[in-house]
């Protein structure tokens, strides 16, 4: 047996977050299910689909602590191809970084961002992602 698939979920007050996500990584956005707890949209791009759930009744929002002050998941990571155009879209729509961007490997290039929602998400450039 081997996972065939995978596909991580957010929570989010509003739609914001998908067209936060949308902008800063190109992600297409697909057609929206509603359900009866809410609207889920799906972000796609090659090799990964994020989802968003938006509930009918308003969630709590993050606990606001660092992101290795406590366990579980944590944090999410994305590769791209340019990170500064990455870290450019993030903060242009209401993202902060919060180190970076380094050198992670020799190649490899890295940063960590919060989104307007306090999520965080590592974003990587490695050389063979470079143009």
């Amino acid at each position: 047996m081997s996972v065939v698939r995978f596909e991580v979920g957010f929570v989010s007050a509003d739609r914001a977050l998908v067209d936060f996500l949308a902008g800063v990584f190109e992600l297409e956005v697909l057609p929206p299910a509603v359900h009866p707890v809410g609207t889920l949209y799906r972000l796609r791009s090659p090799g990964a689909v994020i989802k968003v759930m938006v509930p009918r009744d308003p969630p709590k929002p993050a606990d606001g602590e660092p992101f290795l002050a406590v366990s579980g998941i944590r944090y999410l990571s994305l590769w791209t191809s340019d990170l500064d155009r990455a870290l450019e879209r993030a903060t242009a729509r209401g993202g902060r970084v919060l180190f970076g961007p380094f050198e992670h490997e020799p190649g490899a290039r890295l940063a960590v961002i919060r989104d307007p929602n306090g999520n965080t998400l590592e974003v990587i450039q490695a050389a063979e992602a470079e143009g």
